[in-house]
């Protein structure tokens, strides 16, 4: 994460006071809802029975790259908004507890037994008073009714305690994964939430690969049908001791319906009020019971498909004429280090390409021609779009970073970033269970995934010299040199006469040979920076339960098997430099026809044909189809994961007390997880004689990676039921406790323990106290330990530049730091502040688990006297030691520079030129040195309420309220002694909530949906002159279904998003996974269901 923009920690009485405020504010709303409902609980009977997120996010290919350099457009800081900077995305560059539903609350409330069933979390069945796990429901009635098609981000619009996920459809691509879902929980990264499918372990997506869009074990959830899905279940804090491995900040459980009977079809389709951004949905789901009712099956069919949009299509929202940050206006006077600007344009290159005299520096200074040549009125001189001329560069002003300005023709790099992009989903899934008798049961799962996305724009071949020396055979050969200016002959055939008199003119002016000229130029016609991922995933799961009778009593025994593999393919046009200068390097032959010139080798990279073609650079869209097939090459890298899974167990009980019997249950789990990721004969580069490997092209060569573990782990479960509703006890209506522990065996780690302690406490049948306290562990991913060094791009806050020096969690002692390192005070012209420098990066196979410590408590108000009403609030804390943290250069700088015992190891990690004081060299890679503590608030009210019961007539229909909440009290990273905060940026709030509000009439249903996110900053841990307009307001925005039920075979839904068209503050600088529906305007969806 970047450390120069973290805001400070607020001190623990505010916590506590806001704390406080927020649960008076909940109690405030219970006494309203029992305002609502008084005359209705005065007629109850006395006797009636009781009722029944940022983490720092992983570093894509568009912040880490593994293509040559690209500039940033203004500085990335904190957990700012997805960035519009000119950094290409690689290769090319730049069991479950039943939540019951609020329909059913009101029988609920007649029971005088809770049904005893299976909690994720635990091992042993339990019910509602017994349930010591924190955590919320979503069930396929709401999915249906919002129109989801990836359930991922279904979860992030429904539970607030979701955090962005590390990759999704929306926005810029990780490489190696587009299009895939990778959720978190509670801002502590996706690779510490674990996620399960009816109760197993799940295969993960996320590629070996450093350059993947995530590390660790991460489940595609984009892979889980939607309308198979019967409802998920989301536990908060450590579960390891159920679970094992990686269950650190919760699990997702996703119960599939199994007992489905019957056929349902589903059409859906979208669009946006701009007739963009279109989704499609066709699903079909037969199911069936045979045998006398013994047995079950369901099969499911579903395709899903998105169209794409880029930033282009919001010009005024996010692309080109999008308000957002830079350096303020050249000349100018201003508090502020970065002011909001509109119309950003880059200035140094153009897609078109700018002539200039020298190779070793850029055409403008502040707007003016410097290395370019001038024209008539002042302005460079860059190629006319047909390339036919040369006309003036045109801007309204220069800012003062010296790459851009505001309006004119230069290139609007924000327009080449992702909003949605293109995917494909088609899932066919099986599942079924059979009773062969009374005592042996076996149940099946058959999964096939299918899908296909794409990144449909990003930036192109950049060309200039701020990266490298001028783009010649022996510079690339010698030098690996591949962004440099272009070099050409003032002969070059594709000149017309005018400009290379021009050129000409503009050399001599300078006293410099005129036989040579330079160009830069950002091509967009020789690498459009798209790439397109294919993934299949193949899953078979199944398991026997029986029961018997020993020794007088009755034990029941669990074997299940799970095997899953999940590929993936990504090919992306590529450009072949030794190619590129042999085309670039035209000539005509005696018959006049302009050819490349003789004497060129071509490359022995794999690209399209081998016949050499000359390229015409000057202009757009000149590129002939031969050129383009000689200097192109697809690269194809492969990336496969496999998991087995074996588990079993037994349970029975020990010993009956007064309340109960009290139960065990013992188990054995053996998993192997394997990872191999092959990133292909382009992207491994040319073998040289001496065993190294030279880069083909833009992306430096890249090392394949592979590894695998096995654990094998021994778990254990009790139950120890203390008092119960029959023994009339005052003051506890039922309290009980539960224990479990699992030892693992990791063949890499090692062995350790983790467990969990719980209990719960109901002194009467409408209040229930509970609460849990764990250990949980997760092991590092095989990416993490075994990648190997290899050649990268980052970025990140200079802390020693004049923008930031005055930031981070103590500034003086930055300051003194940088002092101490011999950076000047006005040292401003940092470049890793404003485009990619190079390092490396790696696997540490030193690395150990982190291990965690975590408790929750839960308050539920569940009154007999209000019916349907249901309020469960808990607070959670969860304590990350020895956490591994994915150090970029931004974090070995603050690392560095923030620390109270300057010089550290982390000041060795990077190399600071001593005369220019540029960042030259850095080593990137995962290491456990944090410490990471969260605490939260989390709540839930859930109410239904036909309005008969308030005096309306009984065809009146009912309405029903579900609110889900979460404050963050404290989301914070520490180590070396310093301590960052994680939470209150755009992309993560500090308070947030989802309400759904529904009315029912008959076949009518009708839902208003207000999402809400809390006041937030742009950038944490800055001051308050590093950006002008730092804070934002807080910021809601509503969607709507309409439902109608046509009779018992087909329904109908008209869904609405954002309804009243509304954007947050600014919203060119605001996380874009976040604000996605906001972003994207008013959209609109029909859902037609047939059930037969």
């Amino acid at each position: 994460m970047s450390r120069g923009g973290l805001q400070r920690i607020s001190s623990s009485k505010k916590s506590v006071a806001r704390a406080a405020f927020r649960i008076s504010l909940l109690g405030s709303i219970s006494c309203i809802c029992f305002t609502m409902v008084s005359a209705d609980a005065q007629t109850q009977a006395v006797g009636t029975a009781p009722a029944a997120h940022h983490k720092k996010a992983k570093r894509h290919t568009h912040g880490r790259v593994m293509s040559s350099p690209a500039p940033v457009e203004h500085a990335t800081v904190g957990a700012a908004a997805s960035s519009t900077s000119p950094v290409k995305t690689a290769p090319a560059t730049l069991p479950n507890v039943t939540s019951t539903t609020n329909r059913d609350l009101s029988a609920a409330n007649t029971q005088v037994r809770d049904e005893q069933i299976t909690v994720t979390g635990t091992r042993l069945s339990q019910s509602r008073l017994t349930n010591v796990m924190a955590g919320t429901t979503v069930d396929a009635e709401q999915l249906k009714e919002r129109g989801y098609t990836n359930v991922g981000l279904a979860l992030l619009r429904e539970d607030p305690a979701f955090s962005v996920p590390s990759n999704s459809p929306i926005g810029n691509q990780g490489s190696y994964g587009a299009g895939q879902t990778f959720n978190g929980l509670l801002g502590l990264g996706s690779q510490r939430m674990l996620t399960l499918v009816n109760g197993r372990r799940y295969v993960g997506g996320a590629s070996a690969s450093i350059f993947g869009a995530a590390s660790g074990s991460q489940v595609d959830s984009s892979t889980i049908p939607s309308s198979l899905v019967k409802k998920a279940e989301i536990k908060y804090g450590g579960a390891g001791a159920a679970y094992g491995a990686d269950a650190v900040a919760g699990v997702t459980n996703y119960i599939l319906d199994d007992d489905f009977e019957g056929v349902d079809l589903t059409a859906q389709g979208g669009m946006t009020q701009k007739l963009d951004g279109g989704q499609q949905k066709i699903a079909f789901k037969a199911g069936r019971h045979f045998d006398h009712d013994r047995g079950s099956a369901v099969f499911d069919l579903e395709y899903n498909g998105n169209s794409g949009l880029t930033y282009a299509d919001r010009p005024n929202v996010l692309g080109g004429n999008a308000t957002t940050y830079s350096q303020p206006q050249y000349g100018t006077v201003s508090p502020y280090a970065y002011t909001l600007q509109q119309a950003r344009r880059y200035l140094q290159v153009t897609t078109s390409g700018i002539p200039m005299t020298s190779g070793f520096g850029l055409p403008d200074r502040y707007g003016r021609p410097s290395a370019g040549i001038a024209g008539a009125n002042g302005n460079t001189l860059i190629f006319s779009p047909d390339g036919k001329s040369l006309i003036p560069q045109t801007y309204n002003y220069a800012f003062r970073d010296n790459r851009a300005g505001s309006g004119g023709n230069g290139p609007a790099l924000a327009n080449y970033n992702t909003l949605q992009t293109p995917q494909d989903r088609l899932n066919l899934t099986t599942l079924g269970k059979y009773e062969f008798n009374d005592h042996l049961r076996a149940n099946w799962e058959a999964w096939y995934q299918r899908g296909s996305a794409s990144s449909p724009t990003a930036q192109g071949y950049w060309s200039t010299a701020l990266f490298d020396d001028p783009l010649t055979m022996d510079n690339f050969l010698n030098e690996g040199a591949v962004n440099g200016p272009y070099v050409l002959s003032t002969n070059n055939p594709y000149l017309t006469a005018a400009q290379r008199t021009t050129i000409i003119n503009g050399l001599a002016a300078k006293g410099l040979p005129t036989d040579t000229f330079y160009m830069t130029r950002l091509n967009q016609d020789l690498d459009g920076g798209s790439f397109q991922t294919t993934n299949q995933m193949f899953r078979f799961a199944g398991g026997l339960t029986g029961d018997f009778n020993a020794v007088g009593r009755k034990f029941e025994w669990h074997v299940n098997g799970t095997y899953g593999k999940y590929m993936n393919s990504t090919t992306q046009p590529q450009v072949a430099t030794q190619n590129l200068i042999n085309a670039v390097n035209a000539t005509t032959d005696a018959a006049g026809n302009i050819v490349c010139a003789p004497g060129y080798v071509t490359s022995s990279a794999p690209t399209r044909s081998r016949n050499c073609a000359p390229i015409d650079l000057f202009g757009t869209g000149q590129l002939t189809p031969a050129a383009r097939d000689y200097v192109t090459a697809d690269s194809v890298a492969k990336n496969s994961n496999a998991q087995r899974d074996f588990t079993a167990e037994i349970n029975s009980t020990v010993v009956k007390l007064p309340a109960g019997d009290v139960r065990w249950d013992i188990g054995y789990e053996h998993r192997r997880e394997g990872y191999n990721f092959n990133p292909g004969v382009f992207n491994r580069g040319e073998l040289l004689e001496d065993g190294t490997y030279r880069r083909y092209g833009n992306s430096i060569p890249i090392t394949p990676v592979a590894g695998a573990y096995h654990t094998h782990e021994a778990y254990g479960e009790l139950d120890v039921p203390l008092i119960s509703p029959d023994m009339h006890l005052p003051g506890a209506y039922n309290l009980s406790g539960t224990a479990n522990g699992r030892y693992v065996n990791n063949s890499i780690t090692g062995g350790y323990w983790t467990y969990m302690f719980g209990g719960a406490w109901w002194p009467t049948r409408d209040l229930g106290l509970s609460g849990n306290y764990a250990q949980s562990v997760r092991n590092p991913s095989v990416t993490e330990l075994f990648a190997p060094q290899g050649s990268v791009y980052d970025s990140g806050s200079d802390p020693c530049s004049t923008q930031f020096i005055g930031s981070g969690p103590n500034p003086a002692i930055r300051a003194a730091n940088c002092a101490k390192a011999g950076v000047p005070t006005n040292f401003s012209d940092s470049n890793i502040n404003l485009q990619t420098v190079p390092g490396s990066s790696g696997g540490n196979a030193r690395l150990q688990n982190e291990t965690s410590k975590s408790f929750t408590g839960t308050l539920t108000f569940q009154p007999h006297f209000i019916r349907g009403f249901s309020l469960t609030s808990s607070f959670i804390d969860v304590k990350i030691n020895n956490e591994i943290e994915d150090l970029g250069v931004a974090d070995l700088m603050a690392a560095c520079y923030d620390s109270a015992s300057y010089p550290n190891q982390y000041c060795n990690a990077f190399t600071r030129d001593g005369a220019t004081h540029q960042i030259t060299n850095f080593q990137e890679g995962p290491y456990n040195i944090a410490n990471q503590h969260v605490q939260a608030l989390q709540s839930k009210i859930d109410y239904f309420l036909p309005l008969r019961r308030v005096g309306l007539p009984a065809d009146a229909g009912s309405v029903e309220v579900a609110a889900n909440y979460i404050h963050y009290v404290k989301n914070t990273t520490s180590y070396l002694g310093t301590t960052y905060q994680n939470t209150g940026a755009t992309g993560s709030p500090n308070d947030s909530f989802t309400a759904n509000f529904n009315y029912l009439r008959g076949p009518l249903h009708i839902q208003w949906q207000t999402i809400f996110y809390g006041p937030s900053k742009y950038a944490l841990q800055v001051t308050d002159t590093t950006y002008d307009h730092l804070k934002r307001p807080s910021y809601a925005y509503f969607n709507t279904t309409i439902g109608y039920q046509f009779n018992r075979h087909f329904d109908a839904n008209f869904i609405m998003n954002n309804v009243t068209n509304s954007l947050p503050k600014y919203p060119g600088t605001v996380s874009l996974t976040r604000y996605y529906d906001a972003i994207m305007g008013r959209s609109f969806l029909l859902e037609l269901n047939a059930h037969l």
